[in-house]
């Protein structure tokens, strides 16, 4: 039972890290071609811009441009209650908030209102380690939620942007090599202000083309995302297995162990 639990786990891992890479190869060839099929890349007129190769006829725009505005974070210190949750850089992961780990603070009405995060709000992680500065998260749950000071909530303008897309081009590796040149670095932390943030430059094709471009990527996500539920689920079966048998509950020739 174990050795199947095990092998269980070693296959979901290999899925995961091959829709992991086919994602990372699917940003490039996003990015620089648009979505078109492979075999119809070399057929794609390309313009050299500011920020590289991109198809003819996307617009390369500041940031700044293109957003509702940027707005630094709450300055509170996060406890185990409080009315509202509070999102902190440790719940930015791969682009997805993650709900685990929350802090919760308490505000007024008029504090509330105004840190209030909003569904289609991109989070920036703008004080981390070099490594962990500039990633980002969409904003996509509908609960009440606020956001701490070491973040930075960019609106995109939707009649302009399509969030996800622009969440999915800040995160691409690309474009993260490119955001961690603006940074300040200290010892331990480094730093990228709101004002060098808006003058970023990103590529804007036509809503529809982002649309589909986001599509494409959110559906590997969802496979990302499935198998990895299921990774936890084996993990905790695992973990009960163990418990089982560590308390008796199951002999041990009853279950096949690995060698």
């Amino acid at each position: 039972m174990l050795s199947a639990v095990q092998d269980a786990k070693e296959k979901t891992g290999a899925v995961i890290a091959a829709a992991k890479s086919l994602k990372k190869s699917l940003m490039r060839h996003l990015f620089t071609y648009g979505p078109v099929p492979a075999g119809a890349a070399e057929s794609v007129p390309l313009a050299e811009t500011e920020i590289g190769l991109v198809p003819e006829g996307w617009e390369v725009v500041r940031l700044g441009e293109v957003t509702g505005g940027t707005q630094y974070g709450l300055s509170l210190r996060g406890n185990q209650q409080g009315r509202y949750p509070i999102l902190r850089m440790s719940n930015l992961i791969d682009g997805r908030v993650k709900t685990s780990d929350l802090q919760y603070v308490d505000l007024d009405e008029d504090g509330f209102t105004k840190f209030r995060l909003n569904e289609g709000d991109i989070l920036f992680n703008r004080t981390n380690s070099f490594e962990l500065v500039g990633k980002t998260a969409l904003f996509c749950l509908c609960d009440d939620f606020v956001f701490a000071s070491y973040l930075i909530r960019v609106v995109p303008d939707t009649a302009s942007l399509v969030p996800e897309y622009l969440n999915y081009y800040l995160n691409w590796d690309t474009s993260q090599i490119r955001l961690k040149t603006l940074a300040s670095r200290g010892v331990s932390q480094s730093n990228i202000n709101a004002t060098k943030l808006r003058g970023f430059s990103i590529p804007r094709p036509p809503l529809p083309i982002q649309q589909k471009i986001a599509d494409i990527l959110s559906t590997i996500d969802k496979k990302i995302e499935s198998e990895e539920n299921k990774n936890k689920a084996i993990d905790e079966l695992f973990k009960s297995l163990l418990h089982n048998l560590m308390t008796a509950k199951i002999r041990v020739n009853h279950l096949e162990m690995t060698q």
